[in-house]
């Protein structure tokens, strides 16, 4: 670790700063994302072996991705893709850096120069470091911070990812009133609590007490980071309902530790070191090549031919290293679920509590965990929560685990009565065959559906059920359940997933997408006590009291266990392999950084 970040993070720990919630890189929202798993693209036709240096000695890092990125603006970026990119060029207020210990991260200033002032219980002042500015050396000022959030509040823009900027980790004076503007009752844009105080210096007035950790969090999002306003608005539409800011390289500015040098889609990106960066003495690597690929075959004859740097093992990948010493397996914070779509006027079935109660006790969580080098999950908050500040992992609480049904959940005689129930109940009398789609780039995935296909007939009776599959590429299964707010019969089942970074250190946050009211959620939900429950965790008097946090999480995950809203299955276990030559900043993956991508360090005598 090199000194100046080593005085940053003593700065940090004196003054008792905490790791955060976000588990995205500093440059990326701490807001939750459909967890995309794959896509549609080939691998491209060059090729540069990762396991040499180059003539001139740069640490050049090869990656690779699965699906090709969309759209790089801080306020539209919406896939986990997008962030793969931003999480390298956009920098926002603070950042996450990692501990010496490797163990963990802490926040820290980033284009701030110290830590947020706070004026009284709901003001706080955010002072920019006067060095901070873009790619092309042009100063970062407090209205570029304002303007820019400004416009990722725009109601005309409708900018989906600035809900959470909205309302979020830090609930910002009339932010969400202006974001979503009554007609009725309509916000000035002078009412929101966000100005400028001087050149340097911006004012945020929320409408709760926050602690400075709090609005550090927060202020490390991507929607937080300035945009480079003259590009943003000569790339506007004419009504100025949209722009095509960040919709090619060529459309965008950096002001993170990298600049984007080469977006080719469906093929490579490519970045160079940003001498510009504030904090550019922190970041080792000179480049950084990523490849789109998303056939695991060509990725695994990519790894062994010397031309990536990481590889993600696949169930078939894995077999092959598991003994490796180098490959790193752990459980992230993703929980897969199926998706009902309640909704359903062809199949009123999928409506039923008992029905869908039904196929949750069907499941076989740990053979089909077991299949696939995953951990069963009858749960909806991950092994990878901790409870807040007390340290201690939320599923290790007694009373966490006291509510989740035996045997992962499965109960098939259980199962079988409940369906038969359901049937009775909604004049269910023919064979029912439900559709279930699954992505169609995860063998895990796929292999976990075909043995659901087998099993559930056999639970439920082969005269009676019926599961058909379909594969889809993940932006197009994600379409298609988002379609169910249109079209009442756009989709039956469907598996799906959120990385929602917040609920790292705030288990209670991961109930959020669950809202009937949450605008990008999958399904239609509508759950009047998770709607009433999550507003009232939401609130200074339970957010301020850890205590109550978590039994309101835990009250939380009750109800969605008994009113089955998604089927919770397994929770993901990440397995990587890096080459010798890479130098990770942490030993494994942790809150408020996940592997720290931006700190990476190549060994070039590996």
């Amino acid at each position: 670790m090199k000194k100046t970040l080593t005085r940053v993070l003593a700065l940090a720990l004196s003054l008792g700063v905490l790791a955060g919630c976000s588990s995205s890189p500093s440059s990326s929202s701490s807001s939750g994302s459909p967890e995309s798993v794959g896509g549609s693209s080939s691998a491209g036709s060059e090729s540069t072996s990762a396991s040499s240096s180059s003539s001139d000695a740069k640490k050049v890092y090869y990656d690779s991705s699965t699906t090709a990125a969309a759209n790089i603006n801080p306020h539209e970026a919406t896939s986990s893709y997008d962030s793969e990119i931003t999480r390298y060029t956009v920098a926002a207020s603070y950042r996450y850096v990692p501990t010496e210990d490797r163990q963990s991260a802490v926040v820290v200033p980033n284009l701030a120069a110290d830590l947020p002032k706070q004026i009284d219980d709901y003001t706080w002042q955010i002072t920019l470091d006067e060095r901070a500015c873009w790619q092309d050396g042009t100063p970062i000022t407090a209205e570029d911070m304002v303007q820019s959030m400004k416009y990722g509040l725009d109601p005309n823009m409708l900018h989906a990812p600035c809900a959470n900027l909205a309302q979020g980790t830090v609930n910002i004076k009339n932010a969400q009133a202006y974001y979503t503007q009554d007609p009725a009752n309509p916000v000035a844009w002078e009412d929101v609590g966000l100005s400028v105080v001087d050149n340097l210096t911006f004012q945020v007035v929320t409408e709760q007490r926050y602690t400075q950790n709090e609005i550090m969090r927060f202020f490390s999002g991507r929607v937080t980071a300035p945009v480079k306003l003259d590009m943003y608005e000569a790339l506007m539409n004419e009504t100025k309902t949209s722009t095509l800011y960040g919709t090619e390289a060529d459309k965008f500015i950096s002001n993170g530790p990298f600049i984007l040098t080469g977006w080719t889609k469906g093929n490579e990106r490519t970045f160079e070191k940003n001498p510009n960066y504030l904090h550019a003495e922190d970041i080792k690597l000179d480049e950084i090549v990523v490849k789109i690929v998303n056939d695991n075959g060509t990725l695994l004859q990519m790894f062994e031919s010397g031309q990536l740097d990481r590889l993600e093992l696949t169930t078939e990948g894995y077999k092959r290293y598991e003994e490796d010493p180098r490959v790193v397996s752990y459980g992230n914070r993703v929980v897969r679920q199926i998706e009902i779509n309640r909704s359903s006027t062809e199949k009123p079935v999928l409506g039923n509590k008992k029905f869908r109660q039904a196929l949750y006790y069907a499941i076989d969580r740990a053979t089909l965990a077991e299949m696939t080098d995953h951990i069963p999950a009858p749960y909806y908050v991950s092994t990878f929560s901790v409870a807040y500040d007390t340290g201690k992992k939320f599923r290790d609480l007694p009373e966490s685990q006291a509510y989740i049904p035996a045997n992962n959940g499965y109960d098939p005689e259980k199962a079988k009565a409940l369906f038969d129930e359901a049937c009775a109940e909604v004049g269910q009398t023919d064979k029912l065959t439900l559709t279930l789609n699954y992505y169609d780039s995860r063998d895990d995935v796929k292999m976990m559906s075909e043995y659901l296909q087998k099993s559930l007939p056999e639970i439920f009776g082969a005269d009676k059920f019926e599961l058909k599959l379909q594969a889809l590429p993940s932006a197009s299964l994600f379409e298609t359940m988002r379609n169910c707010h249109n079209d009442n019969n756009a989709y039956e089942l469907s598996w799906a997933s959120w990385s929602w970074g917040s609920g790292d250190e705030e288990p209670g946050r991961v109930f959020e997408p669950f809202q009937s009211s949450y605008s990008r959620r999958l399904s239609n939900y509508g759950n009047d006590q998770i709607d009433t429950l999550y507003q009232d965790f939401r609130s200074e008097e339970i957010r301020l009291d850890t205590g109550k946090c978590i039994e309101m999480a835990q009250e939380m995950e009750k109800i969605l266990i008994d009113e089955v809203l998604v089927i919770p299955v397994f929770q993901v276990v990440d397995k990587i392999i890096f080459t010798d030559r890479v130098i990770t900043p942490v030993d494994k993956m942790v809150p408020g950084l996940d592997w720290g991508l931006t700190y990476f360090d190549i060994d070039l005598d590996a």
